[in-house]
């Protein structure tokens, strides 16, 4: 392998090579747009990411950019290569701290004293954090940009159109305009998603041509096929003939000219638009010699990253990467600001109020107002201040602390400087969670004051078992889910919390609108930090949609591939920008559903008692066959009780749930039966915990009441005794699987051993 600054330098003279333009053009094209319909197959580690595109611009503008057509075709293709190459090489460098750590590891293997410490000692340094943070992706949506722009700078609205002329409306109609433009010459290109296809190509070709020839077929047919995408760009006459292979030079002429046109805008088509010139102004930069020089490295500074069009001439604009637009544009107005000495303090004030209210919103159609609670102080004896909460959510029995932190990044961090990287950490992260644990013992002790921002107390249950911590960023902080979780200090004892930035969260309350979806979530997060491993949320959050966070005891540990985030792509980017395309590929539309298990769900929410939250939390554990096994016994059990007249009931023992269908309607005579039925069965089962649903003769609802026991299970001489003399220990109101012709044998195991139930306990288990 290459070092690092080997191989920037190798990249740095491809770059200066004459009409590199057109490849990079090219490159752009085709890394940089996406197929809707197909957003699932995309092959993220086959195109070239933000940061390396932007490393190739970077240097591309530190001269007079070349447009003399390329010599040949053939130089043309073998530059485009020989960029993937170098790129390529750029990746593998990035291991090698990796590989000289796992090295220096191996050698002391028998040596590990605490292995926590060392894993973070081993993934938490500086140089092997630059890989995950070079090449994550954005986890940002464009329109994202777009819909915070506003309510992140409401308070600075009047700074900003005095001395930027930028004005949130105007901004928007633009880049948006842009983005059609550009759209609509793309669609003059017939993408065949090569970067997918390729590699069954390949294997086709494989099968049909001998060994020794296929490295010369495969070099000349993809490159044919790539050059076919662009058949529109050569002529204007479809339906003339050619060969690819014979084409006339101004045919290739016309593709490079027109190859740079499918990015750029003409000023001239937005004469009628209100600010234009002002937009770019604040977003382009036109080419110069000092332009960039001082850029030498991937970390450094760049101007693209503030003003991301490039302008050719007096109407002519190269717009090399819509999206980084978009991040500019949401970006850019603090560092303004910042700029300004006089209004730099008014401004981070301004920050921290716009979020906090922005975090607020989202999570208050979560919990509802009266359960949301915005600017906690946490007040000890004769008022004094002891910490406070940005947010704090209660449900029942649970409480969300939520902390929002607004800190930057800084240059020095964004370079990968080592102490840099852990003091940003320690102020956007650490702080933030130090903070929640005061916050957590405060309310789980009970023995402070909480007071809302209007100076009102709040009263909180006295029965609140549980505090949960999620810390939200303002920043889109790359890998920032791999970083929280690997760096952060605590006391073995300590719980963990979730820590997401605000685009996550939004992702997070348009699929878990529901309060209880919602912090059922956060719990798994939180209780199986140890045993799921992602770099990104939305991975997280589409397993849970479609699989579940759940421990399979078959493994220590479950890494998450960040593939699985285009999923989440494929049903929300559509849903949010207006596209219409098919539910063949959306594992989410297709995900699990019972109506009568969601009907159960809104009967328990509307009961109101503060131990809902563990029944319903409880209820969600279940596996989605065993919640159609629960449903279907206890339709099944109250039609048997319509039909014969007799009180009929069931239990599962590993789910610790009795069911009761009563042949009466008069509730407050039947309590003590359920009592006596189910307190038999939680001592039977030794169960800490038991749940008791049960449901009147003619109720046209699956359940009227439920009680929840959570006491821990102690030996008594006089239960033993009564079982052991009578048959209660044969359990007759059991249903034997066996004879439950619903169940497969073929089906995973009840007892949640992740065998199939034919191998597991189909001999001995009853229900």
């Amino acid at each position: 392998m290459k070092e690092k600054k080997d191989v920037i330098h190798d990249i740095k003279n491809l770059v200066n090579e004459k009409w590199f333009i057109y490849v990079l053009s090219m490159i752009l094209t085709e890394d940089f747009v996406f197929d809707m319909e197909n957003l699932h197959k995309v092959d993220m580690y086959s195109r070239v990411s933000n940061n390396e595109a932007l490393l190739l611009l970077w240097f591309l503008i530190q001269k007079d950019i070349d447009f003399s057509f390329p010599d040949s075709p053939q130089d043309f293709i073998e530059l485009k290569k020989r960029v993937y190459n170098l790129l390529e090489e750029l990746h593998n460098s990035f291991m090698i701290p990796f590989i000289e750590r796992l090295q220096k590891g191996a050698e002391n293997w028998f040596q590990v004293n605490d292995y926590e410490q060392d894993k973070k000692d081993f993934f938490g340094d500086g140089n092997m954090l630059v890989e995950p943070i070079f090449y994550a992706w954005s986890w940002v949506y464009d329109f994202q940009y777009l819909d915070f722009l506003d309510k992140k700078y409401v308070n600075d609205k009047e700074w900003l159109e005095k001395e930027k002329s930028f004005k949130f409306n105007e901004v928007k109609n633009i880049i948006i305009k842009i983005k059609r433009i550009l759209h609509k010459k793309l669609s003059r290109i017939n993408f065949k998603t090569l970067k997918e296809t390729s590699p069954e190509l390949i294997q086709e070709l494989q099968k049909k041509y001998p060994k020794e020839n296929i490295q010369e077929e495969i070099d000349k047919i993809l490159p044919m096929m790539e050059i076919h995408q662009y058949v529109d760009l050569f002529f204007d006459n479809q339906g003339e003939e050619y060969d690819i292979n014979n084409m006339r030079e101004e045919w290739w002429n016309s593709f490079y000219k027109w190859l740079i046109d499918l990015l750029v805008i003409n000023k001239s088509d937005f004469k009628d638009i209100l600010g234009i010139d002002n937009f770019l102004n604040n977003f382009s930069f036109s080419l110069e010699k000092w332009i960039n020089s001082t850029f030498q490295n991937i970390w450094d500074f760049n101007i693209l990253k503030a003003k991301p069009i490039i302008k050719l001439d007096d109407d002519r604009y190269f717009v090399p990467i819509i999206f980084i637009l978009y991040e500019a544009i949401y970006e850019s107005p603090y560092y303004w600001m910042i700029d300004d000495k006089k209004y730099i303090n008014i401004a981070w004030k301004n920050r921290w109020d716009a979020w906090e209210n922005i975090t607020y919103d989202f999570l208050v159609n979560i919990f509802w107002k009266e359960n949301t609670f915005k600017s906690v102080k946490i007040e000890e004896k004769k008022w004094k201040t002891k910490t406070d909460i940005d947010i704090l959510c209660i449900l029942w029995s649970k409480a969300l602390c939520v902390q929002v932190k607004s800190q930057k990044l800084t240059e020095l961090s964004r370079k990968w400087n080592d102490e840099r990287l852990k003091i940003d950490f320690q102020h956007a992260v650490q702080d933030a969670y130090n903070q929640w644990l005061i916050s957590r013992d405060s309310i789980l002790n009970k023995w402070v004051k909480f007071i809302d921002n209007n100076w009102n107390e709040i009263n909180l249950s006295e029965k609140i078992n549980e505090v949960y911590i999620m810390g939200v960023t303002t920043e889109n902080f790359p890998s920032l889910t791999h970083q929280s979780n690997l760096l952060l200090e605590k006391k073995k004892t300590d719980p963990y919390w979730i820590f997401l930035s605000i685009f996550d969260l939004e992702l997070l309350t348009h699929y878990l609108n529901d309060p209880y979806d919602f912090l059922y979530y956060i719990r798994q997060r939180i209780d199986l930090m140890d045993y799921f491993k992602a770099d990104e949320e939305m991975v997280y959050l589409w397993f849970h949609i479609t699989k579940k966070l759940r421990k399979d005891d078959r493994y220590d540990s479950y890494w998450l591939d960040t593939d699985f985030w285009q999923l989440i792509d494929r049903n929300y980017y559509p849903i949010k920008a207006w596209f219409d395309v098919s539910d063949k590929w959306d594992d989410i539309k297709q995900v699990w559903k019972n109506d009568n298990f969601e009907k159960l769900f809104i009967e328990l929410k509307q009961i109101k008692e503060e131990s809902i939250v563990d029944i319903i939390f409880h209820l969600l554990d279940l596996s989605w066959e065993w919640r159609d096994n629960l449903i279907n016994y206890i339709i099944q059990t109250k039609n048997k009780t319509l039909k014969d007249n007799i009180n009929h009931n069931f239990s599962i023992p590993e789910g610790n749930i009795t069911y009761v269908s009563f042949n009466s309607n008069n509730k407050d005579v039947l309590i003590k039966e359920i009592i006596n039925i189910s307190e038999k069965r939680k001592y039977i089962q030794k169960s800490n915990i038991w749940i008791w649903l049960w449901s009147l003769k003619d109720s046209k609802k699956i359940i009227d009441t439920v009680f929840y026991h959570k006491e821990k299970w102690e030996y008594d001489d006089n239960l033993e005794q009564i079982f052991r003399n009578t048959d209660n220990w044969k359990n007759p109101d059991y249903i034997n699987l066996k004879t439950w012709v619903k169940y497969s044998r073929k089906w995973p195991c009840p007892c949640w051993s992740w065998k199939k139930f034919k191998r597991c306990c189909w001999d001995k288990y009853y229900l």
